[in-house]
């Protein structure tokens, strides 16, 4: 039996989700008639097994990078550190879009844009889609990892960005 009355579940459920912490990324792709760049700000993401290795990201439907990566059948999860977490603002939404992959730590693996600098970037290959409501989860196979010596990764959490620290043993 629920408390929450089905017209109130969406934002009952937002307001929860918002204080569960969970990783959050830069999620990069291409277009594939044109090699152009594609990105977006996510928390939407997750492993989901080591055999095969494998990475999964949850993207709107209604989303301007959604098609271009079904298309690419590629994607990219760069995981943030607070040195690389300026880049978040420009893949968080269309105002600041011009600002996508202007920076001088960007690299190329093939087609695919990864963040240099970032603590991780998890290269994929789209294996299976799994639509559900407004949003696909993409199921990637991981083709290969960059990692850098940064072990901070930023978190969203309580409406902000950061950290997840270890609790103190006793």
């Amino acid at each position: 039996m629920s408390n929450t009355p089905a017209a109130n579940l969406a934002d009952t459920l937002k307001r929860v989700l918002r204080h569960m912490p969970a990783p959050v990324g830069i999620v990069t792709s291409y277009t594939p008639e044109t090699g152009e760049p594609v990105g977006l700000a996510m928390s939407a993401l997750m492993p989901v097994a080591l055999d095969p290795c494998s990475m999964a990201v949850a993207v709107n439907r209604s989303g301007a990078s959604h098609e271009v990566m079904l298309r690419a059948g590629a994607f990219c999860i760069n995981l943030l550190d607070p040195a690389s977490g300026d880049h978040l603002t420009p893949f968080a939404g269309p105002a600041a879009r011009d600002q996508r992959f202007t920076g001088s730590d960007w690299r190329q693996h093939g087609p695919i844009w990864y963040l240099g600098t970032a603590p991780a970037a998890i290269l994929c290959t789209l294996r299976h889609v799994i639509s559900h409501g407004t949003h696909d989860v993409l199921i990637g196979d991981v083709d290969d990892v960059f990692v850098t010596d940064s072990t901070q990764i930023l978190g969203w959490g309580n409406g902000s960005l950061g950290l997840l620290a270890p609790l103190a043993k006793a």
